[in-house]
């Protein structure tokens, strides 16, 4: 079986990776990109070594089809450069007009599209099955004209995944406009409701019944976060031309990621062409660009994937450690320009290994006999304190060695070594007693801040641009510190009028980062609570694991 798998890899054509990002990803953002910013999401593309692109919908605006021509200019010899127009003829016309343009050695593409399936059909565009056969043909033959004989058309059924009960019809319909002059039919599943089986299955009847010179491509919808296990089955069942985004951008959910689809065909054993060592760092400046964060737990990209907390994943990890795949992740990172990414931190699930692993990577040299000593102290401190840093782990086996060196140590010992080493020392607790924030908008708020420390409190006065600004003054002239705060959000916990809210911040302090919480319905007040939590972990020298 394994030899049939590989002669079938073997003989398979080398995708086609079509990015959709600056059409489809780019409509999706809150704040769509300027036409600088799309020269930059461009240069990533080129880069990046995708073989076509879809830039624009030149008749959507003028700045759209300004960006799509300027776009055509810059592409490569033998780059696709695409353009949308739904399925009417000013749409086809100015598409058309803008892809002249395209640079000498490029290949110029027109996509046309219009809903097939029956509840699309029938609700929106409450037409009847003949009349959109005729309208996807007419589109199909007017964009031949418009383009010569020099460029390329693409056709789209729009919500193909919703056509299993009249795929004959659609098969049918696609047969008629490839007679017409379509030369790349794709399969949108424009909204995701089907299994990546299914999906698949259809995908190859169209390829059974498309004449051979039509490649077939699909583009997918992430709504049940199936994307990428979709655009990949279908390319094993003849689909050639894979539509995908940089980060997954798209409407609602977002399309097929590029480099999850990438990788993932990488992985079973086929050549995808692309500059794969680039995906990392474009995938964090695009996330800068569209601000749209990248998850912690994002496949391949996120900043948490490549961390192991417990001891099982430690160890495997560790004795696993650069090889091109790992016991507990699918890559090594370096593929994707994400060199060194991998760690172990420390928490109450963690192991032997984890310690010797963080302590020797301080510099410090620790034998297995003394991370065996020292693993259960820790643990225990851990089930409290939640993750402790390589600064916190260091300072425990520091205090370790010293206390060695003068005595005979016992477990007890290093449990007392551990919470001195990890935890915050009483003399540098704030606590809150009272904050009152008044906020006018035609003056600048004022803060009345009043902070605890051992049995003192101080309490200062000051102002800001608006509630949070004047709190946060008022507090540092209490503690008389530079702190400055890096980062700030506010999410939901739960719903209804008097929904708690749950703040995050992040302190700096002299290069150490923290985090802190603070939840409440007052969000100010939350937001101090937050404040003095992250001041805390701050001032007792931890990082929190902030980077």
């Amino acid at each position: 079986m394994i030899g049939t798998v590989a002669t079938q890899i073997e003989g398979k054509m080398k995708p086609f990776i079509y990015d959709v990002t600056l059409r489809d990803g780019n409509q999706a953002l809150k704040k769509p990109w300027n036409p600088d910013e799309k020269t930059i999401i461009f240069g990533f593309l080129m880069r990046l070594g995708v073989q076509g692109a879809e830039v624009g919908y030149p008749g959507a605006s003028q700045m759209d089809f300004n960006c799509t021509v300027a776009l055509a200019k810059m592409a490569s010899r033998g780059m696709v450069i695409g353009a949308l127009a739904r399925a009417c003829e000013a749409d086809i016309k100015a598409a058309a007009k803008a892809l002249q343009y395209v640079a000498e050695g490029a290949i110029s593409r027109l996509h046309t599209f219009i809903g097939m399936s029956l509840f699309h059909m029938e609700n929106v565009l409450k037409t009847s099955p003949e009349q959109v056969c005729q309208m996807a043909v007419d589109a199909v033959k007017l964009a031949r004209e418009e383009m010569g004989e020099c460029g390329e058309i693409q056709f789209s059924p729009e919500h193909f995944g919703d056509c299993e009960d009249n795929l004959d019809w659609v098969i049918e319909s696609l047969l008629a406009v490839v007679e017409a002059g379509a030369t790349i039919i794709n399969l949108p599943n424009t909204v995701e409701r089907t299994r990546p089986s299914v999906f698949a299955t259809m995908v190859k009847l169209v390829v059974d019944a498309m004449p051979e010179h039509v490649t077939v491509a699909v583009h997918c919808h992430n709504d049940l976060g199936m994307a990428t296990a979709t655009t990949v089955e279908s390319y094993f069942v003849g689909a050639r031309q894979l539509e995908v985004t940089l980060n997954g951008l798209g409407e609602r959910a977002g399309n097929t990621n590029l480099y999850e689809a990438v990788v993932a065909l990488h992985c079973a054993g086929i050549d995808v062409g692309l500059n794969l060592e680039a995906f990392y760092e474009i995938a964090l400046d695009v996330a800068n660009m569209s601000g749209i964060p990248i998850p912690m737990k994002a496949p391949l990209i996120g900043q948490e994937v490549l961390k192991h907390r417990s001891g099982i994943h430690q160890d495997g990890a560790i004795k696993t450690d650069g090889g091109e795949k790992g016991a507990y992740r699918p890559i090594n990172p370096m593929l994707i320009g994400r060199a060194g990414d991998e760690e172990c931190e420390f928490t109450s699930q963690s192991g032997v290994g984890a310690v010797a692993k963080i302590i020797r990577e301080t510099g410090r040299t620790i034998t297995n006999g003394e991370a065996r000593l020292l693993q259960p102290a820790l643990k225990a401190v851990s089930e409290d304190r939640g993750v402790l840093t390589p600064k916190q782990l260091a300072a425990v086996f520091d205090a370790f060695l010293k206390l060695r060196a003068k005595k005979e140590v016992t477990l007890k010992d290093v449990l007392e070594i551990a919470k001195d080493g990890v935890g915050i020392k009483a003399e540098k607790v704030w606590e809150l007693v009272s904050a009152r924030v008044d906020s006018d908008s035609e003056r600048d708020s004022t803060a009345i801040v009043c902070l605890r420390k051992d049995r003192d409190e101080f309490t200062e006065t000051a102002f800001g641009n608006g509630p949070l600004d004047a709190a946060f003054n008022a507090i540092r002239k209490i503690i008389d510190n530079c702190i400055k705060v890096e980062d700030y959000r506010v999410e939901g916990v739960t719903p209804g009028s008097e929904a708690q809210g749950k703040v995050y911040i992040i302190l700096s302090l002299v290069g150490n980062k923290c985090e802190g919480t603070g939840t409440g319905t007052d969000v100010v007040q939350a937001s101090i609570k937050a404040y003095i939590n992250a001041l805390n972990r701050l001032l007792a020298g931890e990082s929190n694991g902030v980077k």
